[in-house]
């Protein structure tokens, strides 16, 4: 959530190496003011690997739009595009929209292209266990992950021991787990029956960024407290 500095200072902590992969489980941008300086160090790193979350989902589309718009100035926006930038807005996201109108032409499309590239879920096997990664898991399962929409996943909150995903192991982002139990906040929250791993830790809202190596399970946080892209 646009936390860059802290962003960097956990790539250092974590010891990211080129032979690792780190996967970021989405929402890296809006709230904090820096979102578009992660996106530009993340597409610079072939290493990681990008995961749709529901604000680069609204940002992709709206800033398409836009583009589109900026093409044909003498048409007004549409009453979809009003919507759509709106709804974005109001969830946060008139900081990347003012970051965006900053870069160049070129580095405008080349933002565009990357957010392209997110893939809504990523299978992974690492210390002998079968992981499925997602930024937000659908309420009703029954279907392969690669049949869902992302509107059917991205907005969708789920609680821990809920997990679609019969033999594998889930891993989700957006559900900050403050939300979940006050007792859980700045923290990864793992299901009981160790199927489910709940990684918002509330960087967005000042808590801590939270990363975890799944061939190790050790977990790593930083406090976003002090980002100043947290700051007004």
């Amino acid at each position: 959530h646009g936390c860059y500095e802290t962003y960097l200072k956990m790539l250092e902590k974590i010891g990211l190496r080129e032979s690792d992969t780190l996967y970021i489980l989405g929402d890296v941008i809006d709230r904090g003011k820096d979102g578009i300086k992660v996106l530009m160090d993340m597409m610079m790193r072939p290493n990681v690997i990008p995961l749709l979350g529901n604000h680069e989902y609204m940002a992709a589309i709206s800033l398409a739009s836009l583009a589109d718009a900026a093409k044909a100035p003498e048409t007004p926006p549409s009453p979809a595009l009003k919507r759509r930038l709106a709804k974005w807005v109001s969830d946060s996201g008139a900081v990347t929209i003012e970051a965006y109108r900053r870069l160049t032409p070129a580095e405008r499309a080349q933002v565009l292209e990357y957010l392209a590239e997110f893939s809504l879920y990523e299978e992974v096997r690492a210390g002998g266990k079968d992981y499925l990664l997602m930024h937000a898991a659908p309420a009703e399962g029954g279907w392969e992950p690669s049949a869902y929409h992302p509107e059917d996943v991205l907005f969708n909150h789920s609680l821990p021991e809920e997990n679609p995903f019969p033999g594998k192991i889930l891993v989700t982002g957006h559900t900050p787990t403050f939300l979940i139990g006050e007792q859980y906040r700045g923290k990864i929250v793992v299901s009981v029956k160790g199927d489910h791993i709940c990684m918002d830790a509330g960087a967005g809202y000042g808590e801590n960024l939270a990363a975890v190596c799944l061939n190790t399970g050790w977990q790593y946080y930083l406090s976003t407290a002090e980002d100043p892209a947290l700051q007004d």
